[in-house]
């Protein structure tokens, strides 16, 4: 008997039903598709990379430091259902995924992410009336009790900006975060 447990369970049918290539297509073909085109996340289908290839991050709550990640590319499109977006993840050798699912009846999405061997990320959030997303994830790498709220803001139709604060048991800011600004490098059909 197959037993699957929520969005991880999920995720591990939809990789084994549909593989990589059929999940994350064209993005003109998505775009044009019913009914990914009703897709609250349809904004997200399409690669994308860092602007500049620059991304920031502070992990010891006082040091900026700017890195250059050249080849960073994340791809994304429906997996099968209008509902859900798989984001496949290469930042430069530094490999995961991120799967968001959406509750039209509850108006919140659920966060599933892997990177790497071990950072496991799971949460919970929501899309603003904008189209921005404002999740909070917990990840299985990072201090216990700690948090990220992450906040992917649209800049425009091909530009977006993440940031990931970490916090602290208590709802304290540690100081430590880190973010950039992605812009698309394959259109989307009108």
């Amino acid at each position: 008997m197959l037993r699957t447990a929520g969005l991880a369970g999920a995720l591990a049918l939809a990789m084994c039903f549909n593989p990589m290539a059929q999940a994350v297509g064209d993005p003109a073909e998505i775009e044009a598709s019913e009914p990914f085109s009703n897709s609250p996340f349809a904004p997200f289908f399409g690669r994308w990379t860092l602007k500049d290839d620059q991304f920031q991050q502070v992990w010891d709550g006082q040091t900026l430091e700017t890195l250059t990640i050249p080849n960073h590319f994340t791809d994304c499109g429906p997996v099968n259902t209008s509902m859900s977006v798989l984001c496949v993840v290469d930042a430069g050798g530094f490999r995961g995924h991120i799967l968001w699912g959406y509750d039209s009846d509850e108006g919140t999405l659920a966060h599933l992410s892997h990177f790497g061997a071990s950072r496991l990320g799971v949460g919970t959030g929501r899309l603003s009336d904008q189209g921005d997303l404002l999740i909070t994830v917990r990840f299985s790498d990072e201090p216990e009790g700690t948090y990220r709220d992450y906040v992917y803001r649209w800049l425009d139709a091909d530009r977006y900006s993440m940031v990931s604060t970490q916090f602290g048991p208590e709802g304290e800011p540690t100081g430590n975060w880190y973010g950039g600004t992605f812009v698309r490098v394959t259109p989307v059909a009108p």
